[in-house]
């Protein structure tokens, strides 16, 4: 089964594990997440083992949280049929419509044809009318702390409405200073030689990769359509789908996402474990 998911991919784990205080373990064959997120910890499906061996899987973790109940989250629907089958004590999955990523065909996001992103290709044009000379470069070591520096100033300014955009500190530091160990791409633009804005992803299967982050000046028309543009046509060649992530619930953010039109939705539930 190809891969199409954010959250579980080594990348996201990785540069977000300070902020949601991750810890692993192998139980039984199967690998254990644990994360913690507005001070509640819940833990995610197990990865591997032997679907037999399920069940004992869940009693260490009942065992773990000293017989309270706990919660199972990112719970996919292929997840849930497994689980219908060997664990059918579950029966009951609660949607979580904030954490459902969004999946765009590459090659739709890469030219912003057609009738239902013509409003897309319109942003991008207009920027690249008022700003010809425009510069895109990869992402790499030697300029990976102007983007830091650009993250950094970006957040501060959104922190003033909006608090918790704070946490993306980190994960910016975290993946653009690990690009070779993490195999990270990235891509930014320069406006007369400044970083106006950038963004950074990773493969996470044959057909698919995920955008983590994104940042551009909102003040210059188009910017944040022509990094997306440009990123996705020069960076990803060689996938089919773009997994752009989540919403948070932030309606901006989700109108954004709903606006460039996304293949299919990656729907999530949520579980309780008594």
């Amino acid at each position: 089964m190809d891969y199409h998911a954010a959250e579980c991919c080594f990348g996201t784990l990785f540069i977000w594990r300070k902020f949601f205080d991750t810890y692993w373990a192998v139980v039984h064959g199967s690998l254990i997440i644990k994360v913690t997120s507005g001070g509640k910890s819940f833990i995610l499906p197990p990865f591997g083992g032997v679907n037999e061996d399920l069940p004992i899987v869940i009693e260490s973790l009942r065992e773990y949280f000293g017989h309270k109940p706990f919660e199972l989250h990112g719970v996919y629907e292929s997840t849930i049929e497994r689980f219908r089958r060997y664990l059918p004590a579950i029966t009951e999955y609660t949607e979580d419509r904030d954490n459902w990523d969004y999946v765009y065909l590459r090659d739709n996001l890469a030219s912003l044809s057609g009738r239902k992103l013509h409003s897309k290709k319109n942003h991008y044009n207009a920027f690249i009318k008022e700003h010809p000379d425009f510069v895109y470069e990869p992402i790499t070591p030697a300029n990976a702390e102007e983007c830091i520096a650009f993250g950094r100033a970006w957040d501060d300014n959104r922190a003033l409405t909006d608090p918790t955009i704070l946490s993306e500190e980190s994960a910016i530091e975290e993946g653009l200073r690990n690009l070779e160990a993490l195999q990270i791409r990235g891509g930014l633009i320069r406006l007369d030689g400044q970083v106006k804005a950038f963004t950074f992803g990773e493969r996470v299967s044959e057909h698919t990769a995920v955008v983590h982050i994104e940042k551009a000046d909102p003040e210059i028309r188009g910017l944040f359509t022509a990094i997306n543009k440009e990123f996705v046509s020069r960076a990803w060649t060689d996938v089919t789908y773009i997994n752009r992530e989540e919403d948070m619930g932030k309606p901006g953010m989700r109108k954004a996402k709903e606006s460039y039109h996304p293949e299919f939705m990656i729907k999530k539930y949520n579980t309780i474990i008594s």
